[in-house]
């Protein structure tokens, strides 16, 4: 089932520029399941149908990796797909597919005995497909309450010119602020406490990160990286900091 709940009155859908999260089983279905949910949303995109193709293809992979991977010894995966839009840096929209599972580290080496090739030729195919636009990062769970710990393998994909998302986060810098601090909150970053500096909302706390919003563009610098991003990639930017905060805890 596609969590279908608002986040600070605006739904979900990738159209909206929203993440879809859905949960995936922790048997031997993830690979199917994960390709009927990611189908299901493509059709609004535009997609041709090599690319459609190539996306269910690479979601398999990356459903496949976590059951042979990240299965914690319970046999529970606390598994979740999510799809959503993100600006690509250079003026165009892609699509963004990643699967999280509670498994904090990265896949351990092919078993003794085992066939290395075997044991990684999904990410190979992902890495041939995607061009290398595809890796890993500490993240935290959408679909639990509270959020759980664990990381997040997700991959990218440009999409068509004529694909455009519209935007209906609230773009000025108080409010945009303030719907991302909430959009963290339900993830469980409840350190980086909102204040008013100069005419502008800040997001600050532990570890030196700091975020604000001017000129539409959602800014933050820490003591790993500083960067700028449009404040239409919200789900982005909520992304971005909970993998930063992750990093250091």
């Amino acid at each position: 089932m596609t969590k279908a709940a608002t986040i600070c009155g605006i739904p979900w859908r990738l159209e909206n520029g929203g993440c879809a999260a859905l949960p995936l089983p922790a048997d031997k279905s993830i690979a199917a399941v994960a390709r009927a949910h990611v189908t299901g949303l493509l059709p609004a995109l535009g997609l041709s149908v090599r690319d459609v193709d190539d996306i269910t293809l690479m979601v398999s992979e990356l459903a496949t990796n976590v059951l042979q991977h990240a299965m914690p010894g319970d046999g529970s995966t606390g598994a979740e797909l999510w799809v959503y839009q993100r600006d690509d840096g250079n003026g165009r929209d892609e699509l963004v597919v990643k699967t999280f599972d509670t498994l904090r580290r990265w896949r351990p080496a092919a078993p003794p005995g085992g066939d290395v090739l075997d044991h990684g030729r999904g990410l190979e195919i992902i890495e041939l497909l995607t061009q290398g636009r595809w890796g890993h990062h500490p993240s935290r769970s959408r679909l639990r309450s509270p959020a759980v710990r664990g990381k997040a393998t997700w991959f990218a994909l440009p999409l068509p010119h004529t694909v455009r998302r519209r935007h209906v986060w609230r773009v000025d810098g108080p409010h945009a602020a303030k719907d991302l601090h909430a959009l963290l909150v339900q993830r469980g970053i409840v350190h980086l406490a909102p204040r008013d500096d100069l005419d502008m909302t800040v997001l600050s706390g532990k570890g030196g990160l700091t975020v604000w919003c001017e000129a539409a563009t959602f800014c933050w610098t820490s003591p790993r990286e500083a960067g700028r991003i449009p404040v239409t990639d919200i789900t982005e930017m909520c992304e971005r900091v909970v993998q930063l905060c992750e990093s250091v805890d």
